[in-house]
């Protein structure tokens, strides 16, 4: 099977000990058929002896490690992460998740995926994960942890289980991110349909239903985990989407709209039909815009959005949409569309999201 477009490439960030590399091992050992690049500062911060080590390569400062579920994991320093991300990019993967160190700067790395000119990977989000049972004073300590949150297109509020004021330390980030998605969560367990679009997800399932083989590694964990903790399953606020399909949009209202999203979406996909007929796919990760326009143009084809995220309020996306819809007795404004445009490929030399 192959891959639709560039793959996503996922910012994992957060301060020391909050829980970056329990999500990553989740993500890895809950990947559900589907094939991801992981690139990490160090494999000891990884359990990767649990995941089964199939074989390892390369050499100087970058190695690769093939895991036995068909996923790949590399260490990488600093100036090699655009290559490496064009290389794990061309094998055939749903995601590539960076793991940032603890001390790193999100800004700088998020830079760095969002400007690389490689067509075979885009941006796929900042997830930033922090320590519900010591948030309030880790951010005493360090006050760069707001700005931190602040960048974020998804807050991972880790071991909420464990905080004695749940609801202070949700405040604690609203206060820092008012709009970005908050999952709550137990062991950094984080829905990987969050991540991953489920049509990709559905075609890999597929796939390997159709082949007789033995449970890899990820499938026996997931049985393991399901045999141990059936009883007490994960906490973690589910995912949600919401598919929007209507007329043409005004192209700036539209502008708007997927610039400043809904509260609690996260990603934004589909299709925008503008007033005067153009028709865009769309791509969006919290305040970050990708479009292009579609190359079978279909006179008269529908808008469809799929909003997805977390704690989505489905009336208030409906209610954003309609309010983009194009007056259908307007003449349209031939430069109205340069404000869907502007976030294409073509147009594009940096991000909102750096303007931000």
């Amino acid at each position: 099977m192959s891959r639709r477009g560039p793959v996503p490439v996922v910012v994992v960030a957060g301060y020391l000990g909050a829980g970056k590399s329990t999500l990553l091992n989740h993500l890895l050992s809950g990947a559900d058929g589907a094939r991801i690049g992981v690139v990490v500062n160090d494999f000891g911060a990884v359990n990767i002896d649990a995941l089964l080590v199939a074989g390892a390569g390369g050499q100087g400062p970058v190695q690769t490690v093939s895991l036995s579920n068909g996923c790949v994991c590399c260490t990488v320093d600093d100036d090699e992460l655009e290559d490496v991300l064009g290389a794990l990019a061309a094998r055939d993967l749903d995601l590539i998740v960076v793991e940032a160190s603890g001390l790193a700067e999100p800004a700088a790395m998020v830079r760095r995926v969002v400007l690389a000119p490689d067509p075979g990977f885009d941006y796929g989000g900042l997830v930033y994960v922090a320590d519900a049972a010591h948030l309030a004073a880790t951010m005493e300590r360090h006050p760069s942890l707001r700005h931190h949150l602040a960048l974020a297109d998804l807050v991972v509020l880790n071991k909420i289980d464990l905080s004695e004021d749940p609801d202070g330390a949700r405040a604690l980030v609203r206060e820092q991110a008012p709009s970005a998605p908050v999952i709550a969560t137990v062991e950094a367990v984080v829905p990987l349909e969050l991540l991953i679009d489920a049509d990709v997800l559905a075609r890999r399932a597929a796939d390997r239903a159709g082949t007789a083989r033995q449970l890899t590694l990820d499938e026996a964990l997931r049985e393991h985990d399901h045999d141990q903790h059936h009883a007490h399953p994960h906490l973690h606020d589910g995912y949600a989407a919401v598919d929007v399909s209507t007329g043409p949009l005004d192209a700036r209202a539209a502008a708007a709209l997927l610039t400043d999203p809904p509260r609690g979406v996260f990603r934004v996909k589909g299709f925008v039909t503008a007033a005067d007929g153009t028709r865009l796919t769309v791509h969006t990760v919290g305040r970050y815009v990708r479009t292009a326009p579609e190359r079978a143009r279909r006179g008269g084809a529908a808008t469809v959005l799929v909003f997805l995220g977390v704690g989505i309020d489905e009336a208030e996306v409906r209610r954003r949409v309609d309010a983009a819809i194009a007056d259908p007795e307007a003449a349209p404004d031939p430069q109205s569309i340069l404000s869907l445009l502007r976030f294409s490929e073509a147009a594009q030399s940096d991000s909102t999201i750096l303007e931000n």
